[in-house]
């Protein structure tokens, strides 16, 4: 039970100290030495100076990785959040990107039951380590630097599902021009997932908020939540004006209802 704890926490968290971990499970950092050098040799962990972290990733892996590590807390915080909306026995349509990934850690870590369909090929793979999870991959064009598929073979297959719940990482998003993408494959997908779920989430790091990309996806008014990290209540007011229901994540504890 206690290395299970220990690989979950990486799962989440990507990388910890051994004192953390001793911290968290209550046992002796020789323990927990020992745990990780045993995960290590199973492959399943990598040893570092003072703890452990994932596999090292390579190529295109390593491009995302990269890209992961931007507002990574604030990503986190967003992904634990969002959990909320993934509730057992749900079909749950998620978009690729770094926050993605986030959040397949979180349900990882929950060992719950669900049906996810995605086009992020490492959100995927992340999602198959759950037992209680079954995962439809998005056939399409493999983009390189995104690790997801797109094009006209991802949207037929989307387009035959029906999902309670999407969750819709931005690119950019403002009150007046809505969800918006630097390419319009990615455009495409966040529409027909808003098309085809009951509700829609869209997650947003501050840095994505009052910025505009090029090829607009879903209009401010079709969503129905907002989950970010933004702190700025002179930011959030425009969107909840729309009529959002937009929820800041943990780090301020604090929910703003939509406006009437």
């Amino acid at each position: 039970m206690r290395r299970l704890a220990i690989q979950r926490q990486l799962t989440t968290a990507g990388a910890v100290s051994v004192e953390a971990l001793s911290r968290m499970l209550g046992a002796s950092v020789a323990t927990i030495r020992r745990d990780l050098n045993d995960l290590e040799e199973e492959g399943l962990i990598r040893r570092t100076h003072g703890g452990a972290t994932i596999e090292a990733p390579r190529g295109a892996d390593q491009e995302f990785a990269l890209r992961e590590q931007v507002d990574a807390d604030a990503k986190r915080a967003i992904a634990a959040a969002a959990l909320r909306f993934v509730e057992p026995d749900t079909t749950v349509l998620m978009n690729d990107g770094s926050t993605m990934l986030a959040i397949a850690r979180e349900i990882v870590a929950s060992d719950i039951r669900l049906t996810v369909v995605t086009p992020g090929v490492n959100v995927a793979t992340l999602l198959s380590e759950a037992p209680g999870v079954t995962v439809y991959l998005l056939g399409g064009n493999l983009r390189h630097r995104t690790l997801g598929t797109s094009g006209v073979f991802a949207e037929r297959m989307l387009s035959v599902f029906n999902a309670d719940v999407a969750l819709i990482a931005a690119e950019g998003f403002t009150p007046a021009d809505g969800l918006t993408y630097s390419y319009e494959a990615d455009a495409a997908l966040a529409e027909l997932m808003h098309q085809r779920a009951t509700r829609t989430v869209v997650l947003a790091t501050t840095r994505k908020l009052n910025q505009r990309d090029r090829i607009a996806a879903i209009p401010t008014a079709k969503i129905d939540y907002l989950i970010t990290d933004c702190d700025d209540p002179s930011t959030l007011a425009p969107f909840a004006a729309a009529g959002l229901q937009v929820i800041q994540t943990p780090f301020k504890n604090a929910v703003t209802q939509a406006a009437d």
